[in-house]
């Protein structure tokens, strides 16, 4: 069996049943995988030791899926510069699919966060599109 390419993750076993659609869709494209739980609540340690060890046994991208707040795909993101996709797993609360799905825009920032005006001398410098934000 060649090496795994890709990582499928989970918080808990109860979600294997939904994560197992996810290898099947990699076994209809040949490409090799391999499933483990780990749970970013009760094993930080070991949640941050998975990503940051998987570039180095040879793994391309994790597929991460969570139920409850979905923190799972954040948590692996944070320790490895592999891409991660984040699956909600259903459940009774809308947080995992909120957590995994949406992500800030500049336009839903509270306007005080925005950059205002510097003041220089009797000019103001507004930022503009092209000079905010920085990169």
């Amino acid at each position: 069996m060649s090496k795994p390419l890709v990582s499928i993750v989970m918080g808990s076993e109860s979600d294997l049943e939904i994560m197992r659609e996810a290898g099947k869709a990699l076994e209809g494209f040949g490409i090799p995988y391999e499933i483990d739980v780990t749970s970013a609540h009760r094993s930080p340690d070991r949640t941050a030791e998975y990503a940051r060890n998987a570039a180095g046994r040879g793994i391309s991208v994790i597929i991460a899926g969570a139920g409850g707040a979905a923190h799972l795909a954040g948590v692996i993101a944070a320790h490895t510069t592999l891409p991660v996709i984040g699956v909600p797993i259903p459940s009774t609360s809308l947080k995992s699919r909120l957590a995994s799905q949406e992500q800030p825009t500049l336009e839903s920032w509270p306007r005080k966060s925005l950059p205002q005006p510097i003041q220089r001398g009797r000019r103001s410098f507004r930022p503009t599109k092209k000079s905010w934000p920085r990169e």
